[in-house]
């Protein structure tokens, strides 16, 4: 609210000191972009990785008090006023190390700190209360030590079902213990140990000790696991991924078709393959069935062998051979595992065959939802109902009859509704210049916003984790917009005649992520050759933003009209929002990224019999 106020406020303020209202929104909107850039370059590669999130903050809030302080108009602010700002942010920067330290503690009241630290991806804290030690990442629990129970089941039932597993991979699975149960199995020769966040080893070992350590055995290395097992060459008879649930788009990148087959090229003949889920003791709700199902077909589809164990965690295990549960505790007793959570006394009481039964039953039940691709992921939005219906969410529910409408329906509802806007804006009673030029300008923020979801949901398909990847393709994408302000605002001449050809450059850009993306499917490409078509498509779908709102003030708004001067900016982050939400919650989850770009394109065919006429 107070950034599109101060936008709105800069195109007034450069009208009063230097003239020109449509020149001055266009330029304003020009530094809008740099600055943007800039932002996220010094935030995201220097202050994050110099300082604790908090210090950075502190500084970049002291960077912007500075810039009020010291960049007011017409001398506003007094002198005596920017050295007390200038003094005060100096002391609060000076005094952000302590002041980070001694409030740590009011963050996780009822804990004990045992150290804490920072990196790149957030603060790590170890904290001990009723003498189990938690690690926090990011204000999250990663886990916690001990907790025999769920590291037991989640690395001794698939070891247990492997025959005589020698190299094994543990993604996300090592800390809090997984480590420590994996290195009972003697005949293990190697485990490589993958964390997103390299410094959570270094985290692990305050909470856990030195137990887990494993010698030369043991290969810490810190990489997206979904990147390290695309591009590594090493072959595992056992693979387990700890990650949580596919609630939102980065964590599903663990539970697509394609990340599977990649952990099917990964392992050994015979390998062994496990991760698990939250689930239900006994009776599983329609939700959570369809959930489980959804992961159980997705594996299906890549491994011949698929197992899901019930419990309050259901343990999916797949394989290329035959999977025999029963074997599992003559393995244990043959190789001497202590693990009383997969003894005789605790199995075999859960996995009876009235509890297995009654989880095919419920999977059964649940029919044939759609496979979970990189393409089409159709899991988070159902984790978002599943999540509804636990906290009681009405709106996090209610997207339940969303997920009942076919695909075919939702695509012919996008495709009605859109038809209609624009041929009201066009033919309607209410067919004026001003509503021309808004549908128009919402009609780019709503499809460049979806082409950068896009983007975004390709390049990490491809790369694995976006967060250096989202930074970069953001400043790029701004980097393009100020690009293309710059460039209409030195153009004079161009006109309706531009806007035209501006959305019809967005209809083969918007091809372009799922075309490129097929393209990488097909052929190994080194990972910076892959990346740089996303970044390219990035910065090209900022420069045609920029450029067409720069064109699109210059063609619409009259200098006389001064009362609302980023009317149209507001308009443009209005059809930013409405392509997140109709994007990120309807079209993404239901047609896919294909569908969607079909979508996109089908915004700009129809944006075009708008900037025909006359405005």
């Amino acid at each position: 609210c107070v950034y599109g106020a101060i936008y709105n406020a800069a195109s007034v303020l450069w009208k009063e000191q230097r003239g020109g209202l449509r020149g001055g929104i266009t330029r304003v909107y020009l530094w809008e972009a740099a600055g943007a850039v800039f932002g996220a370059i010094l935030f995201s590669f220097i202050l994050i990785e110099a300082l604790s999130p908090f210090q950075a903050a502190i500084v970049a809030g002291g960077l912007l008090a500075l810039t009020a302080a010291f960049g007011a108009p017409g001398g506003r602010v007094r002198a005596g006023g920017r050295a007390a700002a200038l003094i005060g942010v100096s002391m609060l920067a000076a005094f952000s190390p302590s002041i980070d330290r001694r409030t740590i503690g009011a963050i996780y009241p009822g804990y004990r700190i045992v150290e804490h630290g920072s990196s790149r991806y957030g603060e790590i804290v170890v904290a001990e209360r009723g003498g189990m030690r938690s690690v926090f990442a990011g204000g999250g629990r990663v886990f916690s030590h001990p907790e025999p129970e769920r590291c037991e089941e989640m690395i001794h039932i698939p070891l247990l079902l492997c025959e005589e597993p020698r190299s094994i991979l543990l993604l996300g699975s090592s800390l809090g213990g997984g480590l420590e149960e994996a290195l009972k199995h003697r005949s293990i020769e190697r485990i490589d140990c993958v964390e997103l966040d390299g410094a959570l080893f270094g985290a692990a070992g305050a909470a856990e000790g030195e137990s887990g350590s494993g010698g030369r055995r043991v290969r810490r290395i810190a990489a997206d696991g979904r990147f390290f097992i695309e591009r590594g060459d090493e072959r595992y008879d056992c693979v387990i991924l700890s990650s949580p649930p596919p609630v939102n788009l980065q964590w599903n990148r663990f539970y697509t078709r394609e990340f599977f087959e990649h952990v099917r090229a990964a392992l050994r003949p015979g390998g062994v393959f496990a991760f698990t889920h939250p689930s239900h003791e006994n009776m599983l709700t329609e939700e959570h069935a369809t959930v489980l199902r959804i992961l159980e077909r997705t594996l299906e589809d890549v491994f011949s062998r698929v197992l899901v164990l019930p419990g309050a965690t259901a343990h999916f295990i797949a394989s290329e051979r035959e999977l025999d549960v029963d074997a599992i505790p003559e393995r244990r007793g043959a190789r001497g595992i202590d693990a009383p959570f997969v003894g005789e006394g605790y199995l075999p009481f859960r996995l009876t065959g009235e509890r297995l039964d009654e989880m095919r039953t419920s999977l059964d039940r649940a029919g044939d939802p759609p496979l979970n691709t990189d393409a089409r992921p159709a899991l988070p939005l159902h984790e978002l109902v599943l999540e509804g219906r636990k906290t009681g969410s009405r709106v996090m529910a209610g997207f339940g009859a969303l997920l009942r409408i076919p695909s075919a329906a939702i695509g012919a509802a996008f495709v009605a509704i859109a038809i209609a806007l624009f041929c009201m804006a066009r033919f309607g009673p209410a067919a004026r210049p001003r509503a021309r030029a808004a549908l128009a300008v919402s009609s780019v923020g709503l499809g460049s916003f979806l082409l950068q979801v896009l983007v975004l949901l390709s390049y990490q398909s491809f790369a694995g984790v976006l967060y250096t990847g989202i930074v970069m393709l953001t400043a790029l994408f701004m980097a393009g917009a100020a690009a293309g302000a710059f460039s209409s605002s030195m153009r004079e001449g161009w006109g309706r005649g531009a806007l035209a050809a501006i959305h019809a450059g967005f209809i083969p850009l918007a091809a372009a992520p799922a075309i490129w993306t097929a393209l990488l499917g097909s052929f190994r490409i080194p990972p910076a050759v892959g990346a740089a078509p996303f970044f390219l498509a990035a910065a090209c779908a900022g420069f045609l933003t920029g450029a067409y709102y720069g064109i699109a003030v210059r063609t619409a708004l009259s200098e006389r009209s001064d009362r609302a001067p980023a009317a149209l900016y507001a308009w443009d982050c209005f059809g930013a929002c409405a392509g997140g939400l109709i994007g990120g919650m309807i079209l993404i989850p239901s047609l896919g990224l294909a569908g969607t770009a079909l979508c996109i394109a089908l915004v700009h065919v129809l944006a075009v019999s708008l900037v025909a006429g006359r405005w």
